[in-house]
């Protein structure tokens, strides 16, 4: 065993050099941008049609005003793919705003062409383009777009000095002060304002309302225009400076996804990444950006960044080199652990075939021994079966034991209630029949028959049933508290019994109480109700048909109701 553990740790250690994984959201968005990559044959091919388009919109006569924004159309698309065409359309719109007399124009197209010679690296010439500039009176729009320049021109200068330059303080002086002149002029609804006040505020320690708008729209956005690479580039500079490289990482392949998408050849978020992938120890996919960015880089001819990736493929291309180096060495132990350990199998091989034998051996005789154990099982499941029957039939017989038991106990209780009851309702009657005799004799003595006769004509039946019913409300509600919510329950939500003010039981309540009580009979109930055996068939008839269960077994679920009292 511990030749095969080392023979696994052999080859583990042969293993490329594992990169540090990422997290799940952060995987997600890597795929998306590996398949935007694949894809940038189908991409460009699509960016190359709608320029095509744009050429075919060219006509032999156009004004100079149909030129100019056609050339404009052309610049959007070229200024961040091919660099070469972009200035052949900005310049050709310089030549015509200055013939034209159209100021503000030529200022907005010498700025482009400054930015678009910053971006190939020649920062002397952008930076003689847009010499004097600022002493010219601008619209709000164009001093937005003049101070944005004005940032993007001295970052490059100072990116290009590189870090311990002595004039690189100067230019990031002139980037800060330029910021926050673009910041004052700028307004909410410009389209390039987060990415502005984000720009001015990373590295203040002051963006948190900020992050939280920029995070909103680049979440709402299709990733799929220039800005929202911006905003979402700005936005992991905030995520990465305030530590949280998740999200860092997430918004920086974001921006790479956009300018992917739009074939933006002059494209920082993917370069910047890809040294973080390096430094993460992800060489291969840091090498497959870094590789992208070359390509495009050298289509763009963007000469400061090409230097720049050049710089980061030499130390990738170093790493692959030591990475090499140690996976050869660690091969060749690889080589002589698997050397020794072939001849450790060979000898083992031999010893274990001989215990197969002896296992397979042991094995007949076990499987003789768990058929007889298997018969001895069967029998002692079906012993099992039959005393599981036998506990059943029990266990039946004394659940109907118990219901008996109930019901004798129930029925015990309740002929214990009314038959004190119906002693106390007759001596009652006894005395109140004995009263009647007195007042009639004391009538008759005194020669009151008039009096008597009157007596007698008036009817207390009525009086005294309705006594009679409240005492039999009274006395089945209290064997049984509960019996009208459960009878309600048996009726549909509308068709519920709703009792008076002052009421206990109605007539069909009381109907039905009987029946609790096992009088089932409707002749005798319109006995005890002193009506109609039709009216006691017809309220029960119609009781029935506002049940929420089946009418048949209406009755003996109202003969289950009500928990006696005890």
């Amino acid at each position: 065993m511990k030749n095969i553990l080392l023979f696994v740790m052999s080859l583990a250690s042969v293993l490329p050099l594992a990169a540090k994984p990422h997290g799940d959201a952060v995987g997600r968005e890597l795929f998306r941008l590996d398949s935007l990559i694949a894809q940038k044959p189908s991409l460009e091919a699509m960016k190359e049609q709608r320029i095509d388009r744009l050429r075919q919109q060219r006509k032999r006569h156009m004004t100079a005003e149909q030129e100019f924004m056609l050339n404009e159309l052309f610049h959007k698309e070229f200024s961040i793919y091919d660099a070469d065409s972009a200035f052949r359309y900005i310049n050709r719109n310089i030549v015509l705003a200055d013939s034209m007399g159209w100021g503000e124009r030529k200022i907005s197209y010498k700025i482009k062409k400054s930015h678009v010679l910053a971006a190939t690296g020649l920062l002397k010439e952008a930076s003689d383009e847009v010499r004097g500039l600022g002493g010219q009176t601008m619209s709000k729009e164009l001093s937005v777009e003049y101070y944005g320049q004005m940032v993007y021109l001295y970052s490059h200068f100072g990116q290009y000095m590189g870090e311990g330059a002595s004039n690189r303080a100067k230019y990031h002086a002139l980037e800060t002060l330029y910021k926050d002149s673009v910041c004052a002029v700028i307004w909410p609804e410009h389209p390039d304002y987060l990415w502005h006040q984000g720009n001015r505020l990373c590295g203040t320690g002051q963006t948190g309302e900020l992050m939280k708008e920029l995070k909103k729209e680049v979440d709402a956005s299709g990733l799929d225009e220039n800005r929202d690479a911006m905003n979402a580039y700005i936005l992991a500079r905030m995520y990465r400076e305030k530590g949280d490289m998740e999200n860092y990482q997430k918004y920086i392949i974001r921006s790479a996804q956009a300018d992917v998408y739009i074939c933006n050849r002059d494209i920082a978020s993917l370069e910047e990444f890809s040294k973080v992938l390096f430094d993460m120890g992800d060489i291969d996919r840091a090498y497959t950006y870094a590789n992208y960015c070359l390509q495009t880089g050298r289509a763009f001819h963007n000469r400061i960044r090409v230097s720049g990736i050049l710089n980061v493929l030499d130390e990738i291309h170093k790493a692959y080199q030591e990475r090499n180096r140690i996976q050869q060495a660690r091969l060749c132990k690889s080589l002589v652990s698997v050397s020794i350990l072939s001849a450790v199998l060979l000898a083992a091989f031999f010893y274990i075939h001989r215990q197969v034998k002896r296992l397979d051996r042991s094995k007949r005789e076990l499987n003789a021994a768990n058929s007889q154990l298997g018969e001895q099982v069967a029998r002692l499941s079906e012993a099992h079966r039959l005393l599981k029957e036998a506990n059943d039939a029990l266990q039946k017989l004394n659940e109907e034991l118990h219901d008996a038991n109930d019901q004798l106990r129930e029925s015990n209780y309740v002929k214990e209630e009314y038959i004190g009851h119906v002693f106390a309702l007759c001596s009652a009657y006894i005395g109140k029949l004995d009263d009647f005799r007195k007042l009639a004799n004391r009538k008759l003595k005194a020669n009151q028959a008039d009096e008597l006769r009157r007596l007698t004509e008036t009817s207390v039946v009525k009086e005294e049933m309705k006594e009679f019913y409240h005492n039999f409300d009274v006395l089945f509600l209290h064997v049984y508290p509960n019996f009208v919510n459960d009878f309600n329950g048996l009726l549909r939500p509308e068709e519920r019994v709703t009792l008076k003010e002052g009421e206990l039981l109605n007539t069909d309540l009381r109907i039905y109480a009987l029946v609790r009580l096992g009088i089932n009979d409707s002749v005798k109930i319109a006995e005890f109700l002193h009506c109609s055996p039709q009216t006691v068939y017809n309220n029960r008839l119609k009781m029935r048909g506002r049940a929420i269960i089946p009418k048949e077994e209406f009755a003996n679920r109202v003969k289950q109701l009500g928990k006696m009292q005890g």
